[in-house]
């Protein structure tokens, strides 16, 4: 039986599992304290958090709350959002996407910040290396210069006839400048 899953449904669920380590680490520290997630931007893409946390053993209203503040698809309100989370406060902040994560960097240096779904976090200034990131920011990435190495040789491994790859790129997308040769 073969399993699909999307990218998006794949990243929601790296989320989730990275943002419950925090959540695990507090909720031993203080068994009567419910801890609090904060999302940017509720939507569909986030069942496969609350998924991973059900299958963690958290149930949201019982053991978990998550606080949801939504920005209307509107880029100038993610930063009140996240101002909004921070000042509650919630213990982890989990954003999708640069400009999310970047609202969230604005709006604090202390709650801990999952990101999902970032292009080039190093470029992009959320933390200082993949290997020791720092700050509190910590998260996946999707397109990082770093791993286009690593992707060509597991090409090579799955293809090895493979002998030319093309590699299309956007200019104008922030995360695709360290590809330009």
């Amino acid at each position: 039986m073969t399993v699909s899953i999307g990218r998006r449904e794949l990243l929601a669920a790296l989320g989730g599992a990275a943002a419950a380590w925090p959540l695990a680490a507090r909720a031993q520290q203080s068994a009567s304290k419910i801890p609090r997630i904060g999302i940017i931007d509720p939507g569909a893409m986030w069942d496969h958090l609350r998924q991973g946390l059900r299958d963690l053993g958290y149930a949201e209203g019982r053991n978990i709350a998550i606080e949801y503040r939504s920005t209307e698809e509107t880029p100038d309100r993610l930063v009140a959002a996240a101002t909004e989370l921070a000042q509650l406060p919630v213990d982890v902040i989990v954003s999708f996407g640069s400009q999310a994560t970047q609202a969230a960097k604005q709006a604090t240096t202390t709650i801990p910040i999952v990101m999902v779904a970032i292009g080039d976090p190093v470029r992009a200034g959320f933390v200082a290396s993949l290997a020791h990131p720092g700050g509190n920011i910590t998260g996946n990435t999707i397109l990082g210069p770093e791993v286009a190495a690593k992707r060509l040789q597991l090409l090579k491994l799955a293809v090895p006839t493979v002998l030319r790859v093309a590699f299309l790129w956007n200019p104008d997308n922030f995360s695709h400048a360290a590809y330009s040769y």
